[in-house]
């Protein structure tokens, strides 16, 4: 058996999907700095906003 390749799933589950998108630079900013002072990653930050966001509007 040859051993696996690429890089290694960190977490539940593959982050193979990407998203873009376009922003102002002052939110780009914001995002920057909210990186730095937290110590997590732009991703880490992202899917705490989305499941935060999800998390209020699901509560009904």
């Amino acid at each position: 058996m040859s051993p696996r390749r690429g890089r290694p799933i960190a977490g539940d589950e593959p982050k193979n999907k990407q998203i873009a998108l376009r922003a102002k630079p002052s939110t780009v900013k914001k995002f920057q700095e909210c990186s730095e002072i937290t110590g997590k990653t732009k991703t880490d930050l992202l899917e705490d906003m989305v499941n935060r966001l999800h998390g209020e509007l699901v509560k009904k």
